[in-house]
């Protein structure tokens, strides 16, 4: 696992952010972008969608410092099957998992990757 310090520069969605990567020694890997490993928020278009981009705009405002962690050993972050986004975990400045968070708030379905999809109940069953 590699630990990548990065600094928020814009919310796709629900799951899925962009990022400014430190890659150390002054180095930079800009506009890239993560998309949650650990589970699936609703799309922007089916319901709850606009309402999980705002829950994870409010949590990640842009500027934001975040630790990016990548789960390959031995390779760095994979590309996803999009070929775009890179499966990553995202650690907050308080030091939660993102994707932890977000499958207890329910604006997250817990998902491996594999098989369908799977989607956060909407509305969300807590208050």
């Amino acid at each position: 696992m590699y630990e990548y310090n990065a600094i928020v520069t814009d919310v796709h969605d629900g799951d899925t952010v962009t990022v400014d990567l430190d890659l150390g020694v002054d180095t930079w890997k800009h506009a890239f972008h993560v998309r949650l490993l650990g589970g699936n928020a609703r799309e922007l278009k089916d319901p709850g969608g606009a309402e999980a981009h705002a829950n994870l705009s409010a949590l990640l405002p842009l500027g934001s410092r975040v630790v990016v962690l990548s789960h390959k050993t031995g390779h760095d972050i994979e590309p996803d099957k999009y070929g775009g986004r890179y499966l990553a975990s995202i650690t907050l400045p308080d030091g939660r998992d993102l994707a932890t968070l977000l499958v207890e708030q329910q604006w997250l379905a817990p998902w491996d990757g594999k098989g369908a999809r799977p989607l956060p109940p909407w509305p969300r069953k807590i208050p």
